[in-house]
């Protein structure tokens, strides 16, 4: 009876009352795990976060999952979701207007998400170039059988989970893609629990049935394993037979959408302000901040004061989802709003006021609550100085194992080596990120640094090292080891080379040949290149010569030609500055 008991408080134990807004430190808090697992288990569902970075309340659920607990339904409805706030029982039906449904289609890359988009949209990507489509706004609404549907455009791959997370939580109904080829993958289940965790309304569309290899019964019966039932399986989920490719299914799939709107009796108040969600920021060359909003309720107009966040601006100019000017956004119909004095945030709230005496009010009453909150957010200064944390980027697959062996052998008996994330390709600048958070060295083996990597890094005073040799690496990480640096990096100027020729290297290379004035140029260093006394490019070497001979370095008073990654407008006379990021 007693053990009975005992798991019984096991199980209550292993329940948790997450608040709807929370920090990654907040969520290390509650469930007693340490920060750095969870950056990574972060990291695992594509959320780049650091501990005082709030994350979407549907990741954090995925998280606790994978920790073994189970998380008890919010009280009240504070998730961002279009329904309206206001009891709708209070109004009268001439209050009341329906609005049209809003729509993510999400699902495994290379389903054919983007395909069916662009069947829907009634051209194809090619043809949009031509027809003045902006694939930027993210969002656009169209029109069938009379009835208004709004898309909302988010990524599909995997390292925009979080995204994918926030565009269920925001839409009335989620199309989930499938290929009928392909079946069930691994995206396609985190796509249905981000579904599922929204508990958003779910139409399936099993794409690519016009190809050979197309199996429907095995789709569905994955879907059945996967707790997403098919009607004719004895569920409520409808299923849609489609091919991107011939438009099958399209208009099937677009009536089904409509149908479950209907169900779903999307009402929202007829005189209201303004308001709704911001899906995308983005900052042009020309006409300056631009956001991307949702309407959940109300009228947007030309002229109109919004305020987003901390960002806020008058309304000058109103584009839909095809590039073409509007005066007025209805509720559910998205739009591109031009006036905002800054770039917004992607999820944030928006406001609309008629006057700029009402909005300014407004932002004051936000910053009296944002001074309010600064109390429970904290910092990170606590970090354990034992455990000095590595993020492997390889040029190759095959060597992120090796050299992670590599470096799990390095012994130091007052520190800890872990490896926080390993994989191949370039670092990034979401590597730097992710090291920012959990405190590590980003480690490069026959690899590239990207440009945003390198200004992310001295923005965040992340030490970004990238190897040739493997004992070389051993040598230098057992060093840094043994001081257990903490984050203090600068740049160390190796020497400088002028360019005195250019050379192309098949279609798509250029060489610069180059003499050294002062110091060397290394192979595993930095290039910053100057014309005119200005910075054009900043990045890593791809490869260093002598003559014909690959060499480690070039000194003061030698000639040699290098190529560079992401950079071949060399002219003569720029100025080639090497260096490498050390730390202190």
């Amino acid at each position: 009876m007693v053990e009975n008991n005992n798991n019984l408080i096991d199980e209550q134990e292993k329940l948790l009352n997450l608040p709807v807004q929370l920090t990654a430190g907040d969520l290390s808090e509650i469930m007693d795990i340490s920060p750095s697992e969870v950056i990574k288990e972060l990291m695992r569902h594509g959320v780049m976060a650091n501990i005082n970075e709030i994350i979407e309340f549907e990741v954090a659920v995925l998280v606790a999952h994978e920790f073994g607990f189970k998380v008890l339904k919010p009280k009240g409805d504070a998730k961002k979701t279009l329904k309206s706030d206001i009891n709708q029982e209070s109004l009268n039906e001439d209050q009341i207007v329906l609005r049209s449904p809003v729509i993510t289609i999400l699902g495994h890359v290379d389903h054919g998400k983007t395909s069916i988009l662009d069947a829907i949209r009634g051209s194809k990507v090619a043809d949009s170039e031509h027809g003045g489509i902006t694939q930027s706004i993210g969002a656009y609404q169209i029109t069938h059988n009379n009835e208004k549907i709004t898309f909302v455009d988010t990524p599909g791959h995997e390292a925009f989970t979080s995204m994918r997370a926030r565009g269920a939580q925001i839409t009335d109904i989620a199309v989930l893609v499938v290929a009928a080829d392909d079946g069930v993958m691994r995206q396609t289940k985190e796509a249905i629990d981000h579904i599922k965790s929204a508990e958003t309304p779910m139409i399936v569309a099993i794409n690519k049935c016009d190809l050979d290899g197309a199996d429907i019964n095995k789709v569905k019966s994955q879907l059945v394993e996967n707790e997403v039932v098919p009607e004719d399986y004895g569920g409520d989920v409808m299923c849609v037979e489609t091919s991107a490719t011939t438009s099958k299914g399209i208009s099937e799939l677009l009536e089904s959408i409509i149908l479950l709107g209907q169900i779903l009796e999307l009402k929202v108040p007829k005189d209201t302000a303004g308001q709704g969600y911001i899906l995308e920021g983005t900052l042009d060359k020309t006409k300056g901040s631009l956001g991307t909003i949702l309407v959940k309720e109300g009228n947007v107009s030309v002229g109109d004061f919004i305020v987003a966040g901390e960002i806020s601006g008058k309304i000058k100019n109103l584009t839909d989802g095809f590039n073409r000017s509007v005066k007025n956004v209805t509720p559910g119909a998205p739009a591109q709003v031009l006036g905002m004095n800054s770039v917004p945030k992607a999820g944030d709230d928006f406001k609309i006021f008629k006057t700029d005496k009402e909005a300014k009010k407004y932002i004051k009453s936000l910053s009296i609550n944002k001074e309010q909150k600064k109390s429970v957010i904290r910092n990170n200064d606590e970090d354990d100085e034992s455990i000095f944390r590595i993020i492997i980027k390889c040029g190759t697959d095959g060597s992120v194992d090796a050299v992670k062996k590599v470096l799990e052998t390095i012994e130091n008996e007052d520190v800890n080596i872990e490896i926080t994330h390993s994989s191949s390709g370039s670092v990034n600048e979401n590597d730097v990120m992710l090291a920012t958070a959990a405190n590590a060295v980003v480690v490069g083996f026959q690899t590239v640094i990207e440009q945003g990597a390198i200004r992310q890094s001295r923005t965040n005073d992340v030490v970004i090292k990238n190897y040739d040799i493997v004992y070389e690496m051993v040598d230098e990480l057992t060093e840094m080891i043994q001081k257990n640096r903490k984050s203090q990096s600068s740049e160390n100027i190796l020497g400088y080379a002028e360019i005195l020729d250019t050379f192309a290297l098949g279609k798509t290379k250029t060489v610069g040949g180059f003499k050294v004035v002062e110091g060397l140029v290394k192979r595993n260093s930095l290039i910053k290149v100057t014309r005119n006394e200005k910075v054009i490019f900043q990045g890593s070497i791809s490869s260093l010569r002598h003559l014909k001979e690959n060499v480690r370095e070039i000194r003061s008073g030698m000639e040699g030609g290098l190529t560079l990654d992401g950079f071949n407008e060399f002219e003569i006379n720029d100025v080639l500055e090497c260096f490498e990021i050390v730390t202190t």
